[in-house]
C-alpha cells in the first residue's frame, strides 16, 4: 500500500496547477507511480482542465519520465495531443527550445504522432545538427509520420549509418513515405543484411502499390536464395494483385526469373495465369527447368480450354518434364486429353511403355483408370508394376485396381513381382516440390537405395536428428528454411565425412554456391537431373551403388 496522502497528493497537484509552479507540480507527478489507479486518474482530470500552455510541457514531462505509465494510460497522450493540436506554435517552439533529451525525443514524437504542420523543416534541421541517437531516431519516425516527401534523401543516409537502431528506423520511415524515389533507396539497400533484406521486403508487401509490387517481383532476381525465397512468399500470399506483373515476367528470356515466376503463379492459383503460361510453352522454352516448372504450375492451375496441348508434355526428353506434364493432365483430365493420349499409346512401343512409366511414377489415378482396359496400356503397366515400380507406387496402383474390380490384374501383379533385395543406402531427399520427390523416389529406388522424402524441411530435419541417413540431397529454394540453412542446421550435429550434402538446384548463383560450401554442403548438382547424375554424385561420394544398371 503506498505511504503517500492521496488527499494532499490531488491538492497539492491543484495548488501548483493554479500557481502555474512547474517545479513543485513536476516534484509532485514524479510520485504518480507510487499512487493507486484511482489517484493517477484524478491526477489526469487535474491536467486535462489545467491551462494549456501550463500542461503541455508538464504532460511531456511526465511522459518522458515515465514512458510505462504512459503506455499503461493512453489518455495521458491524448490529453497531450488535443492540447498540442490547439497550440502548434507552442509546441514547434518547444521543439526548438527544448534541451533535456527525454523530453526533446517525446516531443518530436508527439509531432509525428499528430502529424503537426510545418513541423518538418524544423525536423529536418534537428536531424541535420543533431548527434543524439535516440533523438534522430525519433525525428526519422516523425518525418515518416508526417510523411515529408523531401525527407527522402536525409532519411536515406541513415540506411548506412552503422547503427543497426537508426537503420531500422529509416528504413520503416521510408515505408511511410511511399515514393518511388524511397523504394529505389530501399532497394538499393537489398542484399547487405539478411535480416534488413527481410524488413524492406515486408515494407513493400505491406504498401501494395504498384511501384512496392515491382520492386517485390525484382527481388525474384536477386543473387541471394534467402531474398528470392522471400520475395515468392510474399508474392503468393499477395495473390491477384501480384498476378499481372508476374505474368509480365514471362515475356523475359531469363530461365531463373522465368522459373520462379512459373512457381508462385502456380501457388496463387489464378487462372488468368494459364493463357500465358501456354504460350510461353508454346515457344518451346530450351530450359528444360523452365518446362518443367510451367507444367508443375499448369497442374495447380484450372486448365479448361486448350488442356489437350499438355499431351505434348509427355514427348518431352527430360523426364521431370514428363511427369511435371503428367501431373497437370491428370488435374485437368478431360474428353479430349484422353483422345490425345489414347493416340499416343495406341502402338504399344517403348513410348507407350515411357508413358505409362511416368504416369504411374506421378500418381495419376484418373488417367490410369481411364487406360487401363487399353490393352496396350495395360501391357506395359503391368511390366512396370512387376519388374520396376517403387514398392509404394505398386501398392498404390495394386490397391487402386482391386477398389475398382481390377483383381485379375492385382493377382498377375502379386504372382509376377520380383522379391526385392534389401536396400544399401539410406537416402533423403528434400524438396518443397512434390513432383520432384516424385522422380526422387523413382530414380533413387532404380539405384537400389532406401528412399525418404520430405516436402517440408523442418521435418527433414527432425528425421535426421532422430534417425539420421547416410546422403542428403536437398533443394536451394524452399519457403521458411532454404537448402543452405538447412545444410547449415544439419552441420551442428554431422560433419562432412558423416553425413554428406547434395545440393540440388535450378540456380547457378555465385553467390548461391559460395554460402553453401561454407555452409559444409559436398557436392552441387543442377536440375534436371537424372539416374546418371545422381549414380555419379553417389559414387564421387564413395557411396556403393548396389543395381549395375543406371536408369538414364
Amino acid at each position: 500500500m503506498s505511504q503517500i496522502n492521496t488527499t494532499d497528493f490531488i491538492e497539492e497537484l491543484r495548488f501548483d496547477i493554479r500557481e502555474q509552479d512547474m517545479i513543485k507540480a513536476k516534484l509532485v507527478l514524479s510520485k504518480i507511480p507510487e499512487v493507486d489507479d484511482s489517484v493517477r486518474k484524478m491526477a489526469l482530470f487535474e491536467l486535462n482542465r489545467a491551462d494549456d500552455a501550463f500542461a503541455i510541457p508538464l504532460i511531456v514531462n511526465l511522459v518522458a519520465e515515465h514512458r510505462e505509465l504512459a503506455h499503461t494510460y493512453p489518455q495521458i497522450k491524448e490529453i497531450l495531443y488535443a492540447k498540442a493540436m490547439y497550440h502548434p506554435d507552442m509546441l514547434l517552439s518547444m521543439l526548438t527550445r527544448e534541451s533535456k533529451r527525454e523530453n526533446r525525443v517525446t516531443l518530436v514524437e508527439v509531432v509525428g504522432d499528430v502529424q503537426l504542420e510545418g513541423a518538418a523543416s524544423r525536423l529536418l534541421g534537428i536531424l541535420t545538427e543533431e548527434e543524439d541517437e535516440a533523438v534522430i531516431k525519433a525525428v526519422i519516425g516523425a518525418l515518416g509520420m508526417i510523411g515529408e516527401t523531401s525527407a527522402t534523401t536525409p532519411i536515406s543516409e541513415y540506411l548506412y549509418s552503422g547503427s543497426l537502431e537508426l537503420t531500422i528506423s529509416a528504413i520503416y520511415a521510408l515505408g511511410q513515405l511511399a515514393t518511388p524515389t524511397a523504394f529505389q533507396r530501399l532497394a538499393e539497400k537489398l542484399g547487405a543484411d539478411a535480416d534488413l533484406d527481410i524488413m524492406i521486403l515486408d515494407v513493400f508487401t505491406a504498401d501494395q502499390s504498384p511501384v512496392a509490387i515491382e520492386r517485390l517481383n525484382e527481388a525474384l532476381s536477386s543473387h541471394y536464395a534467402h531474398m528470392r525465397n522471400a520475395a515468392k512468399q510474399r508474392l503468393r500470399d499477395m495473390g491477384g494483385k501480384a498476378v499481372p506483373v508476374l505474368i509480365g515476367n514471362l515475356l523475359h528470356d531469363d530461365p531463373d526469373l522465368l522459373i520462379h515466376t512459373l512457381n508462385v503463379l502456380g501457388e496463387i492459383g489464378d487462372e488468368s495465369a494459364v493463357v500465358p503460361i501456354r504460350k510461353l510453352l508454346h515457344n518451346e522454352p530450351r530450359d528444360a527447368n523452365v518446362r518443367f516448372a510451367a507444367y508443375e504450375a499448369l497442374g495447380l492451375l484450372p486448365v479448361e480450354k486448350g488442356a489437350f496441348a499438355l499431351a505434348q508434355g509427355l514427348s518431352d526428353p527430360v523426364e521431370n518434364v514428363r511427369s511435371a506434364a503428367a501431373g497437370a493432365i491428370d488435374r485437368n483430365y478431360n474428353t479430349l486429353l484422353a483422345a490425345g493420349l489414347k493416340n499416343i499409346i495406341r502402338n504399344g512401343d517403348e513410348e507407350t511403355r515411357q508413358v505409362a512409366e511416368t504416369l504411374l511414377n506421378a500418381n495419376c489415378e484418373t488417367v490410369f483408370l481411364d487406360l487401363i482396359e487399353e490393352v496396350d496400356f495395360q501391357s506395359a503397366v503391368m511390366d512396370f508394376l512387376c519388374e520396376d515400380a517403387h514398392p509404394d507406387v505398386r501398392d498404390r496402383f495394386v490397391e487402386l485396381m482391386n477398389q475398382k474390380g481390377y483383381r485379375d490384374l492385382v493377382v498377375r501383379v502379386h504372382d509376377q513381382t520380383c522379391s526385392q533385395k534389401a536396400s544399401a543406402l539410406k537416402v533423403f531427399a528434400v524438396d518443397d516440390s512434390k513432383m520432384i520427390l516424385n522422380i526422387y523416389r523413382s530414380i533413387l529406388h532404380s539405384l537400389g537405395c532406401e528412399s525418404h522424402l520430405f516436402e517440408f524441411p523442418a521435418e527433414a530435419l527432425a528425421a535426421i536428428k532422430a534417425n539420421p541417413p547416410e546422403v542428403i540431397f536437398t533443394d536451394l529454394n524452399m519457403p521458411h528454411i532454404n537448402g543452405i540453412e538447412l545444410i547449415r542446421q544439419v552441420r551442428e550435429q554431422f560433419d562432412k565425412e558423416t553425413l554428406p550434402i547434395v545440393m540440388v538446384t535450378t540456380q547457378n548463383e555465385i553467390q548461391d554456391n559460395e554460402a553453401a560450401c561454407a555452409a559444409g554442403v559436398n557436392a552441387i548438382l543442377h536440375k534436371p537431373f537424372t539416374g546418371e547424375d545422381l549414380g555419379k554424385v553417389l559414387t564421387d561420394l564413395g557411396k556403393r551403388i548396389p543395381h549395375g544398371c543406371i536408369k538414364k
